[in-house]
């Protein structure tokens, strides 16, 4: 019990610490953070149900992306391998790998996560064309370390990430060193359960260019999730999140998830910010003029997915919005 008392201070206080961040709450400031690629990585099962993921316990070490907390491996299984596949507007070649191993209650995992966004031509500050063709990158590695308790998760992670956006002789790879801390509660008859988390705090390392300024924020982000599997429908989950990003719109993730038999899973997500969701209802009860826009890419996304014992396979359809087109992708997991 005094474990747990200085486990849930000392993550409140990381919290807290985290929150007093300069400005954490601007608005309007999108695209001032520095590595905004750090939160697009996510595993097949979480991005068909848009993420809202983040509450319930998984022995998928691709959701531990959503929060450090929710790693479980039973006693049954002491490894697991994770890996995880996508192609889309956004990234000619996106995907990660995690190993997690259990040892006693607690659980350690490892993970590296890279984007090749493809070739992309150069042009000078009049929009003329250099002939020069970059091939920027970005990477993640990461080291989780999660402790389940009966009722309380608890977890945290620590990031190195690296980017790279051109070959210029005075450009070269940034990096950065970030954290997440997570924590989960669940009731005791494990129908519903809360989650909170902070995820990408830390700072700018080594800046884009020689001599460049560092002094940029991450893409911090708070997030409140919560899980319930209705008496009525004992086969389904529901899930939703609402994340607190510091340089974007606050958001609301919806998510399912319906075991067909004992292996098979349908999954369907939605996400919308909180300010399109009240341009819709203006739209639906009083407003003709609403503008045609959206804050986030991904409209709804979808998927299924197989669990066995050992093996899981995994598929996601996201369609984007604004005519950006679709996102696939493909996880394989193993325990053993």
């Amino acid at each position: 019990m005094i474990f747990l008392k200085k486990s849930l201070t000392f993550l409140l206080t990381m919290l807290i610490f985290a929150s007093s961040a300069s400005a954490y709450f601007k608005k309007n400031d999108s695209g001032e953070e520095a590595f905004a690629f750090l939160g697009s990585f996510f595993s097949a099962r979480s991005a068909a149900m848009e993420n809202a993921n983040a509450a319930m316990p998984s022995s998928n070490p691709g959701d531990v992306l959503q929060n450090p907390a929710v790693i479980v491996l039973d006693s049954n299984h002491r490894n697991a391998v994770a890996f995880s596949w996508q192609t889309g507007e956004f990234a000619d070649n996106q995907g990660y790998l995690a190993y997690a191993r259990r040892f006693g209650s607690m659980v350690v995992q490892a993970s590296y996560g890279w984007i090749r966004y493809g070739d992309v031509d150069g042009y000078d500050d009049a929009g003329n064309e250099t002939g020069d063709t970059y091939h920027p990158q970005s990477s993640v590695t990461s080291l989780t370390l999660a402790l389940p308790l009966p009722h309380f998760q608890f977890g945290s992670t620590i990031k190195f990430a690296t980017d790279l956006l051109s070959g210029e002789s005075d450009d070269q790879t940034a990096m950065a060193l970030a954290f997440d801390w997570g924590i989960l509660w669940q009731s005791s008859s494990r129908k519903f359960g809360f989650g909170l988390a902070a995820k990408n705090f830390g700072k700018m390392l080594r800046a884009y260019v020689k001599d460049g300024d560092t002094d940029y924020g991450l893409e911090e982000t708070f997030d409140i999730s919560g899980f319930y599997i209705p008496g009525m429908l004992p086969r389904l989950t529901v899930h939703a999140k609402s994340t607190f990003p510091r340089y974007a719109e606050p958001a609301l993730s919806l998510g399912a998830e319906y075991a067909i038999g004992t292996s098979l899973f349908a999954r369907l997500g939605f996400s919308r910010t909180w300010l399109d969701l009240s341009r819709d209802a203006k739209e639906i009860f009083s407003s003709n003029d609403r503008p045609d826009e959206t804050n986030d890419a991904r409209l709804f996304s979808a998927g299924l997915g197989y669990a066995s014992n050992r093996f899981s396979l995994d598929y996601a359809f996201s369609y984007l919005a604004q005519d950006l087109g679709t996102e696939h992708r493909v996880a394989l997991g193993l325990k053993f």
